[in-house]
């Protein structure tokens, strides 16, 4: 296991003054816990991921590779992504945490790099109410289907200690409507040659480290039937332009046709 893993899933004693939480167990090391005991603290907590956590590191991640294998859209580019990254794990750990006494417990699955080379965090995930609900708020848009799958993995993806990352479900709304307050108070948005952007059409389904650095999708540009994502920052304060552009310059402008090549630039090696 990585060991920023472990430094990240702290809890906060006189040891170890600069821990995160109240409360963290190790579900994947705690065969001891019963489904009964995981379900009472986290309710939402499903059982595919409890008896994921109590078979061999091996099976754990081969399971899981497979589990996104199967519910994310074919897509070579991303395969090869996720073969990639399945290839570089140590570990994948499942926590039941708690950041205060009186906070509700929740669950993340941790992807361990080997060598130490980093770590990603995922949420359970959506519910088909959630993805429902979802698509009805951006009802003037059709959210492209390997995000919406990928959903169905994690609500909610981040890489090492990052706070914001990829937007779980329930907050994607609420996000874009402080993104759309961002915007309001910059001057009219355009592309990088000046061409005009509805700000409105974009949509920040990730956010850098808190930080106003967003990945959205576009909905003005659709390169392959699906609506693409491109790249924005507050210091910048414009979108690439997409005209004309190879994948190649695409990707080195960070605009990307699919939600999963952008996963895939996502997913490579931390440093």
């Amino acid at each position: 296991m990585d060991k920023h893993v472990d430094e990240f899933y702290q809890c906060l004693s006189d040891e170890s003054p600069h821990g995160k939480f109240h409360d963290v167990i190790k579900l994947h090391l705690r065969t001891d816990l019963s489904w009964a005991e995981a379900v009472e603290k986290v309710p939402h907590m499903t059982r595919g991921w409890y008896e994921l956590a109590h078979i061999s590191t091996k099976d754990r991640i081969d399971f899981t590779f497979e589990n996104w294998c199967a519910t994310m859209p074919y897509n070579p580019r991303t395969e090869f992504a996720l073969e990639h990254f399945f290839a570089s794990l140590d570990e994948i750990g499942i926590y039941l945490i708690q950041k205060n006494w009186d906070d509700p417990y929740k669950v993340e699955m941790a992807y361990s790099l080997s060598n130490n080379a980093g770590f990603y965090r995922g949420g359970l995930p959506a519910g088909e109410s959630d993805i429902v609900q979802l698509q009805k708020f951006f009802d003037k848009y059709i959210l492209p289907v390997d995000y919406l799958a990928f959903l169905q993995i994690h609500s909610g993806f981040w890489k090492t200690t990052d706070c914001t990352g990829i937007a779980p479900a329930s907050l994607l709304p609420k996000k874009y409507v402080q993104f759309q307050e961002l915007l309001a108070k910059e001057e009219l948005l355009s592309t990088s040659k000046g061409e005009p952007v509805d700000p409105k059409a974009l949509i920040p389904f990730y956010e850098s480290f808190g930080m106003p650095y967003y990945q959205c999708f576009w909905g003005e540009w659709y390169p392959e039937q699906e609506m693409g994502n491109v790249y924005y920052s507050s210091q910048i304060k414009a979108i690439p332009s997409v005209s004309g552009l190879t994948n190649e310059d695409l990707i080195a402008a960070l605009a990307f046709p699919t939600f999963g090549d952008w996963l895939a630039f996502y997913l490579e090696p931390i440093g």
